[in-house]
C-alpha cells in the first residue's frame, strides 16, 4: 500500500508571509491542525514548512504579542519530513517515528504538493487491514467445519 492511497488529498496551504492570525482561521475553517507553509512559484509551490495549531499556540505564549504580528514563516516547522506518494505506507510509518512528527506533506515524482499524510490517516488504514485480517482468523474455524 503506498502513501498516495491514504493521504488527504488539497493540503491547505498558506504563503510563508501569511499573518498567524490568518492561519488560525484558515485552520479553523478548514477544520485542520495543520497547514503547508509554501514559497512562490503558486503554479507550483515549493513546501518550506509546516504551521500546526501548537506551533499557533507556543508563539502565543512565548512571544506574547497579537497573532496578526507574527508571520508563518515565523513560527513554522522548517524543512519539514515530506514524503513521496510513491512510498509504502511502512516507509512512512518508519520515518514519521524517527523524525518524531503527525503529519508530513506528500509530494508526486515530479516535487508537486499532492496532499498530506497523518498518523490518523495511516491509523485509519492500518486499523481497516487488522480488521480485515482478525475477519479472515475468525471464519477460518467455520470454514474447517464445514
Amino acid at each position: 500500500m503506498s502513501v498516495a492511497e491514504v493521504c488527504t488529498r488539497g493540503a491547505v496551504t498558506v504563503l510563508s508571509s501569511a499573518a498567524l492570525d490568518e492561519v488560525a482561521a484558515i485552520m479553523r475553517d478548514r477544520h485542520v491542525g495543520a497547514v503547508v507553509v509554501t514559497k512562490a512559484p503558486l503554479d507550483a509551490p515549493v513546501v518550506v514548512g509546516i504551521v500546526t495549531d501548537r506551533d499557533i499556540v507556543r508563539a502565543q505564549l512565548e512571544r506574547a504579542e497579537p497573532l496578526s504580528r507574527m508571520r508563518a514563516d515565523e513560527v513554522m516547522t522548517r524543512n519539514p519530513l515530506i514524503l513521496n506518494e510513491h512510498q509504502s505506507v511502512a516507509e512512512a510509518i518508519s520515518q514519521l517515528q524517527a523524525r518524531g512528527v503527525r503529519r508530513a506533506p506528500v509530494i508526486d515524482a515530479s516535487g508537486l504538493l499532492v496532499g498530506v499524510v497523518s498518523t490518523d490517516d495511516l491509523l485509519a488504514r492500518v486499523s481497516e487491514e487488522l480488521l480485515g485480517l482478525a475477519q479472515l482468523v475468525t471464519r477460518q474455524p467455520s470454514r474447517e467445519s464445514a
